[in-house]
């Protein structure tokens, strides 16, 4: 059980949470036994500390993408941090990159506070979110700013993102007079996060995202604690704050890896994602028709059409027989145990061409191109089944395995050990 005891913020002491670079994780898939992650394993947590005694955050990126299916896995983010606790979210890069009307129906509908004192739109130059937020706890006023970094041309169409030591530029003298302790929430590279520590004395803490691997605990800079997470929102900050004067410092911290093959949800976030599953069941056939998700190149044949295992029993027996007693042979099963045969992650290294031309689209209408086969490694079959020629087939190289047996999903792979099992 990952939970840790909590003290109430009379005493003086409150304990920060920092979340960040989600990218759309809401659970880890199971294809690996030691996955990290997931809204239930920060909401195990969370739930260890009385909402009077903590303050918790995410620095941004909780999208991995623009897509109708990123954005159906943003809603349900959201959703799953209401459930959590969360005290306010910062626009990331990932969010800025959104469409202006996507956006803004995104930030409307959400059901926990935005900020952002950079993320504009383009047309009236008006902030599309507020750019700070005043919170009490802990006899306190704490005041929390959001800004994130991203490069002009990558703004979505109709957003402006302005220079981040600009926007707190402008900000800080309005926030300052409000609050007792100055947090910036800013999904920003460790250079820049370092000069904003360095500019404004003002600020008590700073949590940032854009960075290449999570702090092991708060680095002090000028008079500002940095705490940075990362990486899927697998590794968390538990920040310990101390009363200071009227204000609170932080008085040391720790990340904190959600291990979450240990984790059992909670009842909300268990029924929050069974939600998403039933979602993607209902909308399969709108999420899976031109929406252009990420292809596999190993699946891209230059014949015409998928034509399934069954095409190749008749001329490949043995090694029909040996994918039969495979792993891959049950690939779509698995999907199945965890409900999860309708998430396009999983279906596009689970099934045959899944979001390709002639591919898998479910179970239903395409029975034949479930699980791993044939045509996964060597792309379409058709025109070898006509002509039995090889040109028109991939090669197989460690190449073709890793786009799915990477190091996210598939633990200790080695071609030179894993080949063997499926070697014909």
């Amino acid at each position: 059980m990952l939970a840790y005891g909590c003290h109430s913020g009379s005493s003086g002491r409150l304990t920060m949470i920092v979340s960040g670079d989600s990218l759309g994780y809401l659970e880890p898939c199971g294809c690996r036994r030691d996955q990290a992650g997931g809204l239930p394993g920060r909401a195990r947590i969370v739930e260890g500390l009385a909402p009077d005694s903590r303050l918790v955050f995410d620095i941004g990126d909780m999208t991995s993408g623009t897509r109708d299916y990123e954005m159906l896995k943003l809603k349900y983010m959201l959703q799953g941090m209401e459930i959590i606790g969360y005290d306010a979210v910062n626009l990331g890069q990932k969010e800025a990159e959104i469409d202006i009307e996507k956006l803004r129906a995104l930030l409307k509908s959400s059901p926990i506070p935005f900020v952002s004192a950079n993320v504009f739109s383009k047309a009236d130059h008006k902030p599309l979110t507020e750019p700070y937020r005043i919170i009490e706890r802990g006899g306190a006023r704490f005041g929390v700013i959001g800004v994130t970094s991203c490069a002009p041309e990558d703004a979505g169409p109709g957003v402006e993102v302005r220079p981040v030591m600009d926007a707190l530029s402008e900000v800080l003298p309005e926030v300052k007079p409000k609050c007792d302790t100055l947090i910036v929430l800013a999904f920003c590279d460790e250079d820049q996060i370092h000069e904003i520590a360095n500019k404004y004395p003002e600020v008590s803490c700073i949590l940032g995202g854009d960075v290449p691997q999570a702090s092991g605990s708060p680095e002090t800079v000028n008079r500002a604690a940095i705490f940075n997470v990362t990486n899927k929102g697998k590794v968390i900050g538990r920040l310990d704050l101390v009363k200071a004067g009227g204000g609170y410092s932080v008085a040391g911290g720790r990340a904190v890896v959600i291990a979450a093959d240990k984790v059992q949800p909670p009842q909300k976030i268990g029924a929050l994602l069974t939600s998403f599953k039933n979602e993607l069941r209902d909308r399969r056939y709108e999420l899976a028709e031109g929406e252009g998700l990420e292809k596999i190149e190993s699946t891209e044949g230059t014949s015409n059409e998928y034509v399934g295992d069954k095409a190749c029993i008749s001329c490949h027996a043995s090694a029909h027989k040996t994918w039969a007693l495979s792993a891959h042979a049950h690939a779509f099963t698995t999907l199945k145990k965890k409900n999860s045969e309708f998430d396009p992650d999983c279906l596009r290294c689970h099934t045959v061409g899944y979001a390709l031309s002639t591919g898998f689209i479910d179970e239903q209408k395409t029975p034949g191109l479930a699980n791993v086969q044939c045509e996964s490694c060597h792309g379409r079959g058709q025109e070898h089944a006509k002509t039995k020629s090889k040109a028109s087939l991939k090669p197989i190289t460690p190449a073709s395995c890793v786009k799915c047996h990477d190091q996210e999903n598939s633990e200790n792979f080695n071609y030179e050990t894993f080949w063997p099992k499926i070697a014909h």
